[in-house]
């Protein structure tokens, strides 16, 4: 039996930079560590972590994108903001929920009401 993909956008395999940061038992945002990405889509993405976080915990994450793919990921921009960007690296900001661990990381599914702003470009070049 053939194993179907169950994705529906597409998966890219860009080792990104990520920030991640998770909330303590206060409400209390703390910052959890750096690391890169395995794969990234529109919808989730696998980040390389040796860091137990809990199933169904939820992250935010910021990675660092270059333009272009922000442009693969098909991630919904304004014109004002595809202006500023162009040609640049920038920070996206999402949150999402971690619904698989393995020993290299997390797959993480990326809130449906996660938003990309505001996009700042970063000093890398």
């Amino acid at each position: 039996m053939k194993n179907k993909e169950r994705r529906i956008q597409e998966r890219f395999s860009l080792n990104l930079q990520v920030k991640i940061s998770t909330t303590d038992e206060n409400g209390k945002k703390v910052f959890a560590g750096e690391t890169t990405t395995a794969n990234i889509s529109a919808g989730g993405a696998f980040i390389i972590t040796d860091r137990k976080f809990p199933l169904a915990g939820k992250l935010e994450l910021e990675f660092l994108l270059a333009f272009e793919d922000l442009e693969k990921l098909r991630f919904i921009l304004s014109v004002e903001s595809l202006r500023a960007c162009q040609g640049k690296h920038v920070w996206v900001k999402a949150s999402g929920i971690v619904i698989r661990k393995e020993e290299q990381g997390v797959a993480v599914i990326f809130d449906t009401d996660y938003q990309i702003s505001p996009l700042q470009p970063s000093e890398k070049r």
